[in-house]
């Protein structure tokens, strides 16, 4: 038991040390992707503000390559001290090694699930309300729900809000569309309702259009008029309502079930919402197998180049593997591949993998 907790305690320091360093190389890096883009339209300390938001998001997208750096670390400090061998020599099982390391990996990464998924959701949201709120200068509102998809947009002269009954993947097409537009004192000025509504260099592109003005001690359906097309200025742009729409990250892990539940009633696709869930839940067990993809090719003693050699293999291996679980996500959100296989399978296969490369190493 003393064995198995000096091994957990010296993986969870390395573990520690490696998450800190990673964090701080992207907090750097993601400053100046920031400064690039918003210098021009607000200052440094807006920026960092940005920065630090987005950084969770950030740094969990880099958290199997975290977990494989802190593995290979771990095993090659074991190899240079010879912990390996005096263990091998006193009649223990190497795997004994294995298994304080595979446990803390099991233990964070349901930590990373239970905690830091909630908190990487409420950052994310104010990530994007500030951003709209520091280069647009208002915050934008967006809700999806069983009611349908509401937006607002507008300029500091005319506010609009826009409901759609639906909403395809790509954010772009809104159907059964409503629109009301209010004047800067509030009073609302006119209400269009359009069967669909495609979003297209900062415009709505209308079709099958009905038109009210709402002036007062006007009659709005005596001068309402129809249009075949119309199109409307927007200060939102597809990306932006991809962003929201199509980006399940903002979902907290223990609110998704029922915001899926919610999107299913409104007639919203979910596919991507499912894949993320299983993935998500899936992810622990894939962290447990980049650290054991970490240990398959490090545990050994060095001798020369072999290190180095070592270190490439597994770090090979590790981004192959996260290649392909990235890659079967893809298919499932495409509707091409089953969901629970295309979550779990990669995850499971890996951990196999990797138990068998050790396997081979240790007793091949």
């Amino acid at each position: 038991m003393t064995l198995h907790t000096y091994f957990a305690f010296k993986y969870f320091k390395i573990l520690i040390t490696t998450f800190a360093l990673m964090s701080i190389l992207t907090i750097v890096i993601d400053l100046i992707e920031h400064s690039r883009k918003f210098s021009s339209v607000t200052d440094l300390l807006t920026i960092i503000h940005l920065t630090l938001l987005n950084c969770p998001k950030s740094i969990y997208e880099i958290i199997d390559l975290i977990i494989l750096i802190s593995s290979i670390t771990f095993f090659i400090s074991m190899s240079k001290t010879s912990e390996l061998v005096i263990v091998r020599g006193a009649g223990r099982s190497v795997y004994g090694a294995i298994f304080a390391p595979v446990v803390v990996s099991l233990i964070f990464g349901f930590l990373l699930l239970a905690v830091i998924n909630p908190m990487l959701a409420t950052t994310n949201k104010l990530y994007f309300s500030l951003k709209e709120t520091y280069i647009k200068g208002e915050k934008a509102a967006f809700s999806i729900g069983s009611e349908g998809l509401w937006l607002r947009q507008g300029n500091n002269l005319e506010q609009s809000v826009i409901r759609a009954s639906k909403v395809n993947s790509e954010g772009s097409v809104l159907y059964d569309v409503t629109i009301i537009s209010f004047a800067k004192n509030g009073s609302a000025t006119r209400r269009l309702q359009a069967q669909n509504a495609v979003i297209l260099d900062n415009s709505w592109h209308l079709t099958d259009v009905k038109f009210w003005p709402l002036n007062r001690g006007l009659s709005s359906e005596k001068n309402a008029r129809i249009f075949k097309n119309l199109v409307i200025s927007s200060n939102l742009t597809k990306e932006e309502i991809r962003e929201r729409i199509g980006d399940p990250s903002g979902v907290s892990i223990w609110n998704l079930p029922s915001h899926i539940a919610q999107l299913k009633e409104a007639g919203f696709s979910v596919r991507r919402y499912e894949v993320r869930y299983h993935s998500e839940l899936s992810h622990p067990l894939f962290l447990t197998a980049m650290m054991l993809v970490g240990c398959a090719f490090t545990m050994k003693n060095f001798i020369g180049n072999r290190k180095s050699f070592a270190i490439l293999s597994a770090l090979t291996l590790g981004f192959g593997l996260y290649y392909i679980r990235n890659f079967a996500q893809l298919l499932a959100e495409s509707g091409q591949l089953n969901l629970v296989s295309a979550t779990w399978i990669p995850a499971i296969s890996s951990v196999l993998i990797a138990l068998g490369l050790i396997l081979h190493m240790e007793d091949g």
